[in-house]
């Protein structure tokens, strides 16, 4: 006999109830037995074997409430911790300010040229010295970059309906270089800490924002750089505090070398000074009149962020570490760090460069962009009303701005060194200073410590990890431990149970596709599944063992019968 098996078309409902009633039990079997041994309050009890029903209703609300209590803290505590609140703190009140460089002090003279070299510029520089409307022109060109400086461009109008793409292959920015102050001509009498020193040797010439001047303690040019690797110490610092303890210098006005056509007063004569931090390009100067003795007190301060806070954006945070080169709020001038101010220096150069397709060299660091020949200086000043002004990019709702100027959006950096000064000039009696004016310039601190501001996330990370463990251990029962359980479970058990109930499937479904083979009476029947079908086919050969055993029994009455009957 052969048995064939004829696939269903279509499932009977009854079996998928038993395969669903099936899961259904191996699930709850499964939950049982976690609920043995867990060690989450409420679950041991919902999950018992020997709960009633009522009793598991009961638990179940219990559970279902104090999760959902859980879920309702977290949100919040994940809210709070996402809107990353701060605090500032005073890190320390006695901080010593020999612990941080000595500010780099620039000088700049209001009047940028010696005029007493111009002869010798226009031979050095000039093609065509003999041509006198080039001539002329030149000394146009000169006499503007006298007074100019970033956002002060309205000097280059004079040079409106005049040639100077004649005078485009001169580079006025090597002009203006020859022909700015040497060191011995604006600086003497310089002291550091009451010992004296060539003022040569202790500054150096370098560009910013108001063009060259003279720095004392940087590191921005190659004399700074130089002096760092000869001097460990510097740049300097001093622990001291007071008048003459830090540094003074006398710097030399030089009137009768100015421009002649200078139209200034006396009085607007003099020098602007500009205090910052090591690498920082430019800070906004102080102006101090000629022929004063003038005190410039220092009282430095320092705020920062603790590493805490990098989680945290930086527009979050509302400042960019030096480090964070990946943040789109980084903005600094090319091979510079970030400081606020180097971003602000960035963001003026770009908007020089969008009005007038170039850089003032002289005003900022070498880098990508092309240098304003002298047929673009007329393109500064129609264009300085908008350079002059400077919008934050919040400040639309608060403050009237008649003139769009340039918006820039810098934060400040997260490690800031920044010195609060004061400025008290004398002015100095005529007969002391007869026909040569100077200024006498003290610069030192006021103090000899420091305040150090510390700002912190008020809810960090582990702020949260901990009150997420309070609110399980209040709500729940539970710990981290018992997380590892239902996880463990939930990874681990459950596909292994899953994975265990296929195999035994397959192994079913093997075991009946070799009884198909072997050859068997032919029994023509339809079957919903392989398991009815192996059932049916052990009913049909216990039938036929049961049928053979009664002709067996049949045989042996006969034979008994005959056999007595023959007695």
């Amino acid at each position: 006999m052969t048995l064939v098996y004829f696939p269903p078309s279509k499932q009977q409902p009854s079996q998928t109830n038993r395969l669903t009633h099936q899961l259904v039990q191996s699930a709850w079997q499964l939950a049982l037995r976690f609920g043995k041994r867990t060690t989450i309050h409420g679950l041991d009890r919902l999950l018992s074997a020997k709960a009633s029903g009522w009793e598991r209703f009961v638990w179940l609300c219990t559970f279902v409430s104090a999760f959902l209590g859980a879920v309702y803290v977290c949100l919040i505590l994940s809210a709070r911790y996402n809107a990353a609140h701060f605090q500032t703190v005073v890190d320390s009140t006695r901080f010593p300010v020999y612990r941080i460089p000595f500010p780099v002090i620039t000088i700049c003279n209001r009047n940028r040229l010696n005029w007493q070299r111009l002869a010798e510029a226009k031979s050095m520089f000039m093609a065509n010295f003999s041509d006198s409307a080039q001539i002329s022109l030149f000394d146009r060109i000169v006499s503007s970059y006298d007074n100019a400086y970033f956002g002060h461009f309205q000097s280059f109008e004079r040079l409106r309906n005049q040639p100077t793409e004649l005078l485009n292959y001169i580079n006025f920015s090597q002009v203006v270089d020859f022909m700015t102050w040497r060191c011995n001509e604006l600086l003497s009498n310089c002291m550091w800490r009451h010992y004296a020193y060539n003022c040569c040797d202790i500054f150096s010439k370098r560009r910013s924002k108001n063009g060259l001047c003279w720095a004392f303690n940087s590191l921005e040019t190659d004399e700074g750089k130089r002096m760092q690797l000869n001097d460990p110490m510097w740049p300097w610092r001093t622990g001291s505090a007071g008048p003459m303890s830090a540094l003074s210098v006398r710097v030399l006005i030089q009137s009768l070398k100015h421009w002649p056509g200078n139209k200034e007063k006396d009085a607007l004569k003099g020098i602007d000074v500009m205090v910052t931090e090591p690498y920082v390009w430019h800070n906004n100067p102080f102006y101090i009149p000629a022929n004063t003795e003038t005190t410039l007190e220092i009282e430095p301060i320092i705020y920062f962020y603790d590493n805490d806070t990098r989680g945290v954006r930086s527009d979050q945070r509302q400042c960019v570490f030096d480090d964070e080169h990946n943040s789109k709020d980084f903005k600094s001038l090319q091979g510079y760090v970030y400081m606020i101010e180097n971003c602000l220096s960035e963001c003026h150069q770009e908007y020089l460069v969008r009005y007038c397709n170039c850089t003032m060299d002289l005003l900022f660091p070498p880098g990508q962009y092309r240098s304003c020949r002298a047929q673009d200086l007329l393109c500064l000043a129609e264009h300085n009303d908008l350079l002059v002004y400077s919008h934050q990019p919040g400040e639309k709702p608060f403050v009237r701005n008649n003139i769009k100027g340039m918006s820039c959006k810098c934060f400040r950096n997260c490690y800031s060194l920044n010195y609060i000064s004061d400025v008290r000039p004398a002015f100095l009696p005529p007969d002391l200073y007869a026909n040569g004016s100077y200024i006498d310039l003290d610069v030192h601190y006021r103090f000899e410590t420091l305040m150090v501001y510390r700002t912190s996330l008020i809810f960090g990370w582990v702020d949260l990890m901990v009150s997420f463990g309070g609110i399980a251990g209040l709500f729940l029962g539970c710990s981290l431990i018992s997380g590892m359980e239902l996880a463990y479970f939930l990874c681990i058990e459950v596909p292994a149970f899953g994975v265990d109930g296929l195999r035994q499937r397959l192994r079913l479904r093997r075991q009946l596709e070799m009884t198909m083979a072997e050859p068997t009476p032919t029994v023509n029947f339809q079957q919903t599944n392989p398991s009815q079908l192996m059932e049916n086919y052990i009913m049909e050969l216990r039938g036929e063992k049961q049928q053979e055993q009664n002709v067996n029994f049949q045989n042996w009455q006969r034979i008994t019968f005959a056999q007595k009957h023959n007695k």
